[in-house]
């Protein structure tokens, strides 16, 4: 008897407990969710405005999926175009603008 009550009291206090927590957690979700949207669409926006005026000046285009892959690692993963240029990438054979890496011979000066 007196484990029953302790059972029922127990799944109470914790029904209670969890039902009181479960809006602050979606509508951290939530936010979560909506604030990394915006800051992925900021980051998209100034990674084309630099390429473009990197390349007005002369210079090499930045790779997309390497600017995603330093910038937030779980959603240039995410993007099947990009996983095989970031496993290039993170074993040494490109650099940030896509191009092949010439790794210099040790015993050459």
């Amino acid at each position: 008897m007196i484990k029953k009550i302790a059972l029922c009291l127990f799944i109470l206090f914790f029904t209670l407990y969890f039902l009181n927590c479960l809006p602050v957690a979606v509508g951290g979700l939530i936010l979560k969710s909506s604030s990394t949207k915006k800051q992925k669409r900021i980051f998209l926006e100034n990674f084309y405005e630099t390429n473009l005026k990197r390349e007005k000046a002369g210079l090499l285009p930045l790779d997309l999926c390497i600017a995603k892959y330093r910038f937030d690692k779980g959603w240039a993963n995410k993007d099947n175009t990009c996983t095989k240029r970031i496993a290039t990438y993170i074993r040494g054979e490109i650099d940030e603008y896509g191009q092949k890496v010439v790794k210099k011979d040790k015993y050459r000066h």
